[in-house]
């Protein structure tokens, strides 16, 4: 463990030394025999854990020192040094936040005691500081990283009320903004589509790069850049806080999931968009059909009323007997009943499109 280290400023040189040699052996001792010299070693060399301080120095009080370094704030504890041991002198210590006073003559072993005990509380303290910022630390990343899960799952809500490529490219962008990251990105479908923030181009290079990596894994990092990759989805973050370990793993983290849900919503606009064709090409064969069913029943009735009648008025010249012209005429009406159905099966037909038809129409919108 490293020495605390303590301060000595004393106008008394003989006094100083033999501190020193007292002390040395526990804690890194300092020695300064005015005020000039120890304020500038305050400013300019590490902050001690503890100073010994006489009150009456020769240029500036001991008293007015120590009030100046209780306004600077630093954290140093002042045990003051007097051959003046008298109420009014410990008042006066004790206003300017001093932790002890030693009055002279001391015993050596008062004053290692006092100042084991003062370096003790020091060590103390900054042990309980330390654990503190290490604490808030803490739940600063652990608040950091809830708005962030947050910020994702609002993004997946989102992505449910996107129809089209650029309504989630803008979702993905508001994420991407949260998130601190700068991004392009490229879905790919029967062909290449591109997006940057707020409906911009993206640059030619980027758009090769994105082309050249689309294949390197989930995730590929190159200089400050990285570049997350699905089947059909990739996203180039322009600006990866490589030299943040903490926040470079969590970020990792999230925009592998960010990148899976993309690619689920991509796939799921895509089956949207065949469901959609699907829908308007049985809308159009259903027309064609009930077309062809109109014009089907009109000459299909013209023709029936045409043989019928022909039939009947030709019976006088076949001369046939009632029992031949009964056979015959059912016989037609037999095929007629027939040809009938055939246009009873275009109408099922259309009835099992429509109902294929509603089901689609359902799941498109």
């Amino acid at each position: 463990m490293d020495q605390i280290l303590v301060w000595v400023v004393d106008d008394d040189i003989d006094y100083c030394e033999l501190i020193s040699e007292v002390l040395s052996d526990e804690y890194q001792i300092s020695l300064f025999n005015d005020a000039s010299t120890y304020r500038a070693a305050l400013e300019e060399q590490e902050t001690p854990a503890l100073i010994l301080m006489d009150i009456n120095l020769p240029d500036v009080s001991g008293i007015e020192l120590c009030q100046e370094l209780m306004n600077s704030g630093k954290d140093v504890a002042v045990i003051f040094v007097s051959g003046m041991n008298t109420l009014e002198e410990r008042l006066r210590a004790y206003e300017v936040s001093a932790v002890d006073f030693i009055a002279k003559p001391f015993e050596l072993k008062e004053l290692q005691a006092k100042v084991q005990a003062v370096a003790s509380y020091q060590a103390k303290k900054q042990t309980l500081v330390q654990a503190e910022s290490m604490s808030r630390n803490m739940a600063f990343q652990s608040m950091t990283e809830s708005s962030q899960y947050g910020a994702v799952l609002q993004f997946f809500r989102q992505c449910f009320l996107c129809n089209d490529y650029q309504s989630l490219a803008d979702a993905f962008f508001e994420l991407m903004q949260q998130l601190n990251l700068s991004t392009c990105l490229e879905i790919r479908d029967d062909k290449v589509h591109y997006f940057a923030p707020k409906h911009a181009d993206i640059s030619p290079i980027e758009a090769n790069i994105l082309e050249l990596l689309d294949k390197h894994g989930r995730l590929y990092d190159f200089g400050c850049r990285t570049i997350c990759n699905d089947n059909h989805v990739s996203f180039l973050i322009k600006n990866m806080p490589m030299d943040d370990e903490v926040l470079y793993g969590r970020l990792r983290d999230v925009i592998a999931v960010i990148v899976e849900g993309l690619e689920a919503r991509v796939l799921d606009i895509g089956r949207q968009k065949t469901l959609g064709l699907v829908f308007t090409e049985i809308q159009d064969l259903l027309g064609n059909i009930s077309g062809a069913i109109v014009e089907h029943d009109k000459k299909f009735s013209t023709a029936l009323t045409s043989v019928t009648t022909e039939i009947r008025s030709s019976f006088h010249v076949l001369d046939m007997t009632e029992e031949q012209e009964d056979y015959f005429a059912s016989l037609v009406e037999k095929n007629l009943k027939e040809a009938s159905s055939a246009g009873d099966a275009f109408y099922r037909l259309q009835g099992s499109l429509t109902t294929v038809r509603n089901v689609v129409e359902s799941s498109v919108s």
